[in-house]
């Protein structure tokens, strides 16, 4: 299990202290955001994991970095990194035991388990479609090798997948092929392949 540190817990000099947990303060203020607790990673090098329940309100990763940025939170002064975001499930945001050090640290393992090594998106439809992915399933950080169910993605997600495609890019593309390319380098690779057949029609 990745090791987590809170705020409250950390050892090392004050400003290790005081970042996350002002970066905890200023999400738990963001109308998107029920519960909020940011924790270092204790091994190096330091990752610092800010875990969120939505509210009732639509949850926009990208939004919530906004917010931080503004705040002047992100980079932050004392060289801590910049959050990765790990969204909890709304449900538990009353549940005090899913808020516990053991209990975050096992949400970050199950999630980290489902995830590729990492591999950034190159080229404009990867870059777009990771986008796309992160809003619809609140998951920070979507890689060439992530593959769209292993992350929670399901059906209704996939429809709404198609209908970003076709509002942002003008392309029209069947639910089989979202289903049968559910990893993004091969999704990317299947809209380019529609969209070039579009051009040549």
């Amino acid at each position: 299990m990745i090791p987590l540190v809170r705020p409250g817990d950390a050892t090392g000099p004050q400003g290790e202290r005081t970042v996350p947990g002002m970066i905890e303060r200023a999400l738990e203020d963001h109308p998107s955001v029920a519960r909020a607790a940011v924790c270092v990673t204790a091994d190096e090098p330091r990752r610092l994991i800010a875990f969120v329940a939505p509210s009732g309100e639509a949850l926009s990763l990208r939004r919530l970095r906004e917010h931080l940025a503004a705040a002047r939170l992100v980079p932050d002064r004392a060289g801590t990194p910049e959050p990765e975001f790990v969204t909890m499930a709304a449900k538990t945001h009353d549940a005090d035991d899913a808020w516990t050090t053991e209990a975050l640290a096992q949400a970050l393992d199950d999630l980290t388990r489902r995830r590729a090594p990492y591999v950034p998106p190159g080229d404009p439809t990867q870059r777009h479609l990771a986008d796309v992915w992160e809003d619809l399933l609140m998951v920070d950080g979507i890689g060439l090798h992530d593959d769209f169910f292993s992350l929670g993605g399901h059906s209704l997600l996939a429809v709404r997948v198609r209908m970003r495609l076709q509002r942002d890019l003008g392309v029209e593309v069947s639910p089989e092929l979202l289903f049968e390319n559910s990893v993004l380098s091969d999704q990317a690779d299947a809209v380019d392949r529609v969209r070039l057949d579009l051009g040549a029609s």
